[in-house]
């Protein structure tokens, strides 16, 4: 098969590359770096990390699956993929490490801007002396998840030894663990209202664009501290900035915003009290692994005919016929 890798060129991507390469020698497989013009039309395969619109799928005519290469994939069309007759998989982060990844690093952002970990390390460098005000402990206090997925419910796990309260938000409350009070996903602004922390690790949809709206917000216990290692989309961005300013929110911890990478006068980046990484939670050794063998494993799959698991869409009319 001829498989295209397309993506934004970083270090992960390149070391992700090199890794198919060798995994899926027995296929071709070109680089396709995200913005550029295809380097060919007739690729049977899309590996994608990036945005893959209608406007690129009809100038692919052969192309007969799109294997997005994260758990995410808000980024691709998946209606005009299946009127094309393209099929369309993901990679379920419970498969890949990722969502062991991306758990350890909600809990990491949780403890950093609770203890001002960003202006600790700016002081170290000339910067303003770290605040006067006391850190806050994670034992005694609360928390909800909002998203009880295959990550949400890992970092209930690993929030389980530091002697919190846990409750969340889903649209299967009914299926929460024993110890984690669960709300339907539209009771957001009652499930927030007493945590002390608010973890943001839904999948990002059209639906739920600004879902940590300002009513949210507003309904957040005043001095709160929000974190997000979801998609930046799902945060009212602007409202965040005034909410912080105010004192609304007393800190928040973010791996994602809604413009990567972001303006380098983003107020998000200056805000003291805002600790923001570009976008990492998911990039471990561990992640890396899974990902190549999973993926892998389903152009296996793909190639002999049968149909993978992660399938996501239903082509009336598929280019390739599958076996169930």
């Amino acid at each position: 098969m001829k498989i295209a890798f397309l993506h934004t060129q970083n270090f992960f991507t390149s070391e992700l590359l090199q890794r198919f390469r060798t995994t899926l020698a027995h296929h071709e497989v070109v680089e396709w770096i995200g913005g550029k013009d295809a380097p060919a039309f007739d690729f049977d395969l899309l590996l994608a990390m990036g945005n893959v619109g209608c406007e690129l799928l009809v100038v692919q005519p052969k192309l007969l699956l799109i294997q997005t290469a994260s758990d995410g994939y808000e980024e691709v069309d998946i209606d005009a993929a299946s009127e094309l007759g393209i099929w369309v998989s993901y990679a379920p982060a419970d498969l890949t490490g990722n969502a062991t990844s991306v758990a350890e690093f909600a809990v990491l952002l949780m403890l950093g801007a609770a203890r001002h970990l960003g202006q600790a390390l700016t002081s170290l460098q000339g910067g303003p002396a770290r605040p006067p005000t006391l850190s806050l402990s994670l034992s005694g206090k609360t928390v909800c998840i909002v998203g009880l997925g295959t990550i949400g419910q890992q970092i209930a796990e690993r929030l389980r030894p530091f002697g919190l309260k846990m409750i969340a938000t889903d649209e299967h409350p009914e299926n929460a663990p024993a110890d984690v009070i669960a709300y339907p996903a539209d009771q957001l602004k009652t499930a927030v209202a007493h945590a002390d922390f608010v973890v943001v690790c839904v999948r990002a949809s059209e639906e739920n664009e600004n879902l940590i709206s300002p009513a949210v917000l507003a309904s957040m216990k005043r001095g709160a501290i929000l974190v997000n290692i979801a998609r930046g989309m799902l945060i009212d961005e602007a409202h965040l900035v005034e909410a912080v300013t105010h004192g609304q929110i007393s800190a928040a911890g973010l791996d994602v915003l809604k413009n990567e990478p972001p303006d380098h006068k983003d107020p998000l980046l200056h805000l003291p009290q805002v600790l923001v990484t570009p976008h990492i939670a998911g990039l471990t050794d561990l992640m890396l692994d899974g990902t190549v063998h999973y993926i892998s494993h389903v152009i296996e799959e793909f190639a002999a005919g049968k149909k993978p698991k992660s399938i996501l869409n239903s082509p009336v009319k598929p280019r390739r016929q599958l076996e169930e």
